[in-house]
């Protein structure tokens, strides 16, 4: 959880404060890497870099021929307009948060994926977003 608060900590403050030498944490973080317990990325705030639109989009799907949905997905993860991509259980089937420059941007990404595949999206809902209270943080030291 060291690297949580922290995911540039030096080897030497995290050994001292676990108690394991700099190779021993050194090689315990690379083989949570290859386990992907943790990865490194970059947040980015689609807002700041010229996409002021953000929707949470949630679908339900109907014939659900396997070959169709990952389809679907496969598209969806490929979109450049589609940053978050979640398949779920319950209510929705799919839950994905899209960005645009502008309304028009939003529109026309939605109503491409919506037409593209029509036959198996029974229901689509959008709710735009208004504010960025928290992003992507999960602290998992409360847990």
């Amino acid at each position: 959880m060291i690297l949580q608060k922290n995911a540039r900590e030096n080897l030497t403050v995290i050994a001292r404060q676990v108690g394991l030498s700099i190779d021993s944490v050194h090689k315990r973080i690379k083989k949570m890497q290859k386990a992907n317990v943790f990865q490194q990325s970059i947040k980015i705030n689609p807002v700041i870099v010229g996409y002021p639109l953000v929707s949470d989009i949630r679908i339900r799907l109907r014939n659900t021929h396997a070959a169709k949905v990952d389809k679907m997905i496969s598209y969806l993860r490929a979109h450049p307009n589609i940053i978050n991509l979640f398949r779920m259980m319950g209510e929705w089937d799919i839950i994905c948060v899209m960005v645009g420059k502008d309304a028009p941007d939003l529109n026309k990404t939605s109503l491409e994926i919506r037409d593209k595949f029509a036959d198996i999206i029974s229901d689509w809902r959008s709710c735009l977003q208004l504010e960025l209270l928290k992003f992507e943080h999960y602290d998992m030291t409360k847990l």
